[in-house]
């Protein structure tokens, strides 16, 4: 009564080497603005003057109070601030947007800090995980293991070698595939997922035909076809 999927098609990171601890180099990919982000930004100084009383205003960490709160990125890729006015983001790394803010705001308020966060890194996650839906995570790196484990982890039936990654840059979704059961997700640059990354996992071959997870499983399905074919001819025969 052995499982009908086999072990190798559920496991993950399975080419490692188990006989030794293993170190692998992360591919780290800094986020690029794009025009459906909205942005948190923050200025402190030495003044009591602020670049937006928003900053007072915070009763939570919801989506609604980032969305409130936030600059949306406009589609001619700016956000408009108060006193400072419009400043070109899109395209830029968060610290580039930081450096670009600094010298604008230094204008205006003397020793200024800057903080610049995008709300939340959304992400969601559809096909075969035990709960599918869009989850947003409040820290600066979601690897794609992060987006599995928040989503109940994948299904039996998953097909671990045929996920797909929808990432959206410059006005463009592109579609990419990433093999779980191989270590080189570790290395790619899909080990850490980007604001609104959509994760679509496939079933396996398994589930379109409607067999069991496991060998029990097909065998009582086998069985309950055979008897109701026999049943059917001894129907007829009769």
């Amino acid at each position: 009564m052995s499982s009908c999927i086999s072990m190798k098609k559920r496991v993950y990171i399975q080419n490692a080497d188990e006989s030794k601890s293993l170190s692998y180099v992360i591919n780290k990919q800094e986020y690029k603005v794009s025009e459906q982000d909205i942005l948190y930004i923050t200025v402190k100084s030495i003044s009591e003057a602020t670049l937006s009383d928003s900053q007072q205003r915070q009763f939570g960490t919801s989506d609604l109070i980032f969305y409130l709160n936030g600059y949306s990125v406009s589609a001619n890729g700016e956000v408009l601030l108060p006193v400072v006015g419009s400043v070109y983001v899109l395209g830029k790394t968060l610290e580039e947007v930081k450096s670009d803010l600094q010298v604008k705001v230094d204008v205006y308020y003397k020793d200024a800090i800057i903080d610049v966060k995008t709300s939340g890194i959304k992400i969601n996650i559809l096909g075969e995980v035990v709960s599918p839906g869009k989850y947003t995570f409040y820290q600066n790196r979601v690897t794609i293991f992060d987006a599995l484990s928040i989503s109940g982890d994948l299904s039996d039936l998953a097909n671990r070698q045929e996920v797909k990654i929808l990432r959206h840059s410059d006005g463009h979704v592109s579609v990419f595939k990433v093999d779980l059961t191989s270590d080189s997700i570790l290395t790619s640059e899909f080990y850490f997922l980007q604001p609104n990354d959509v994760i679509y996992v496939e079933p396996l071959r398994a589930k379109t035909w409607g067999i069991g997870q496991t060998g029990w499983a097909t065998f009582q399905t086998l069985l309950t076809t055979i008897s109701s074919t026999l049943l059917i001819i001894n129907f007829f025969k009769n």
